[in-house]
């Protein structure tokens, strides 16, 4: 098994940016808003080409809001795509909310299972809730809600 630091999802970098996160990433999601056709291939595609609704991840050094990098407009919105591991960092030690995500069920295999969110010691959902079976999912919603506590900046 691969052990690899999680991005955040496209909801929770989109809720960070909004937050003031601005961290420079080695990751850039790219959301189309709109869809224009490549005039060299009409058939869609193309280097110029893009679809409505259409996300692309790259590994493209970006900072939310810094006019370097951050081309957001009305074709298309772009925020940064960091680790949860980071981004728990900067809830942590900007804004003293801490984010952790835990299991104290074992199944019949001796593996951790059903796992649970919490944001300053407060449970977010409940062990026998069935909706996280993994770490990083919970840990998500964690996340989620702790930039949910944060005033937009």
């Amino acid at each position: 098994m691969e052990i690899v630091d999680k991005r955040i999802w496209l909801e929770t970098a989109k809720l960070a940016k909004e937050k003031g996160y601005d961290i420079a990433a080695n990751g850039c999601y790219t959301e189309y808003l709109v869809t224009k056709i490549d005039p060299e291939y009409p058939e869609g595609g193309g280097p110029f080409g893009m679809t409505k609704g259409e996300i692309v991840l790259s590994a493209d050094y970006f900072a939310n809001n810094w006019e370097q990098t951050d081309y957001s407009n009305e074709n298309y919105f772009m925020c940064a795509a960091h680790t949860q591991t980071l981004l728990a960092a900067w809830l942590r030690v900007k804004h003293n909310i801490q984010v952790y995500a835990c299991s104290q069920t074992i199944d019949g295999n001796g593996k951790y299972r059903d796992y649970v969110a919490h944001v300053n010691n407060l449970e977010i959902n409940d062990a026998r809730d069935e909706e996280y079976q993994t770490y990083e999912e919970a840990m998500e919603v964690g996340l989620q809600h702790a930039l949910g506590l944060i005033k937009s900046a």
